[in-house]
C-alpha cells in the first residue's frame, strides 16, 4: 500500500449503538480506553511498515462512535474529490456532514452517493480492476454509480454478498504482494455458487485467487492490511491462513482487536480508508505530527467498561 489512510481515533465515549453486525450483537461492555490503545496501535505500525496515517480528530460532538470505521467514510475518487457514503445503519448517518465539513476545511471537494452505499468497504481493488460488492448493506443501485466514475480503463465486477458478510472487506483481501498480486476470499460470503464462480474467474485475471476457511473469514482474516512487505493481522487467525500469507513473501504482524473488532466488529482494513491517488499526507492531517498528543490524552480515556 503506497497511499495515506485516512483514520480517526475513537472517542472518549466510544460504545457501541447499532450492534448491527455478529461481532457486537451481545457483546460484553467495551473499554474506551483500551479500544484507544487498540487504535493507536494500528496506526503506529501502519507508519512503521512504511506507510502513512492521515489523522481525522475523532467526533466527541456529536458523539460519533461508528466514525473510527473510515472505510466507510467513502472513497477518494480524485485528487482532491472524495465521494461521501450513503450508510444504511441510521446511527452512522450523522457521520456524513462532519466528514463534508472537515475535508472541505481541508481542501477537498465532497459529493454525495444517492443510493445506499457503504464507500470503501464494498471496492476491492485489484491491479486496474475493481470488485464492487453489494447485497447486505450497500445496495445494486450503488454498482452502476459507482462503476460509472471509475477512471477510463479499469474494469469492474458486480458480487452480491450474504449476511453475516456485510461488507466486501469481510470477505475479500486484495494483496499487492511482494511475490506477485494475490485474492484472498471466502467462498461461502457470496449470496451463490454462481456469484462465487463468478467473482472467482474475474479476480483471477488480475491476482493469484487464494481461498480461505470460514474460520478465519468470521475471524476477519480478509480484513487484514498489506503495508509494502507487511501484513497487519487480526490475532487469532489459523496456521494455515498464517502460512498462506507467508507464502506470498509479506511479513506478518499480528495485532489484538479485541475491543474495536471483537465487540466493535471491525478489524484493521475497517479502521482505514485508502487515499488511493494522493501522494502524501497534507500537512494538516499528519498523524506524526499528533502522535504525542494523542499519547498523552489516554489517560482522559474511561478505563472501565461502558455498556
Amino acid at each position: 500500500m503506497s497511499h495515506p489512510c485516512l483514520m480517526s481515533p475513537p472517542p472518549r465515549g466510544w460504545r457501541i449503538l447499532g450492534a448491527e453486525n455478529y461481532r457486537s450483537r451481545g457483546r460484553p461492555p467495551v473499554s474506551p480506553r483500551r479500544a484507544f490503545v487498540e487504535w493507536l496501535a494500528l496506526a503506529d505500525a501502519i507508519e512503521a511498515a512504511g506507510g502513512a496515517v492521515a489523522f481525522l480528530p475523532a467526533s466527541e460532538e456529536p458523539l460519533l462512535t461508528g466514525l473510527p470505521y473510515t472505510a466507510n467514510a467513502g472513497w477518494l475518487r480524485g485528487p482532491r474529490l472524495f465521494r461521501l457514503a450513503n450508510v444504511s445503519v441510521a446511527h452512522r448517518r450523522a457521520e456524513q456532514p462532519v466528514l463534508a465539513a472537515a475535508l472541505s476545511a481541508l481542501g477537498f471537494s465532497t459529493e454525495p452517493a444517492r443510493a445506499l452505499w457503504e464507500g470503501q468497504a464494498d471496492m476491492c481493488h485489484l491491479p486496474g480492476a475493481v470488485l464492487l460488492t453489494y447485497g447486505v448493506r450497500s445496495v445494486r443501485a450503488s454498482v452502476e454509480e459507482v462503476a460509472a466514475l471509475l477512471p477510463a480503463g479499469v474494469r469492474w465486477h458486480a458480487a452480491r454478498l450474504r449476511d453475516p458478510f456485510f461488507h466486501g472487506d469481510t470477505c475479500m483481501d486484495p494483496l499487492p504482494a511482494p511475490r506477485g498480486p494475490a485474492w484472498l476470499a471466502f467462498s461461502g460470503a457470496f449470496a451463490s455458487h454462481d456469484e462465487w464462480k463468478a467473482a472467482q474467474r474475474f479476480a483471477a485475471e488480475f491476482a493469484e485467487p487464494v481461498e480461505i476457511s470460514e474460520e478465519d473469514a468470521l475471524a476477519y482474516g480478509c480484513n487484514s492490511l498489506p503495508v509494502g512487505e507487511t501484513l497487519l493481522m487480526p490475532a487469532g487467525l489459523t496456521p494455515r491462513l498464517r502460512d498462506a500469507a507467508a507464502a506470498q513473501g509479506y511479513a506478518l504482524r499480528e495485532l489484538d482487536f479485541t475491543e474495536l473488532f471483537g465487540k466493535g466488529g471491525g478489524g484493521p482494513r475497517c479502521l482505514v480508508n485508502e487515499l488511493r491517488g494522493l501522494a502524501e499526507v497534507p500537512a494538516a492531517l499528519s498523524y506524526a505530527t499528533a502522535r504525542a498528543a494523542l499519547a498523552a490524552a489516554i489517560k482522559d480515556y474511561p478505563a472501565s467498561p461502558n455498556g
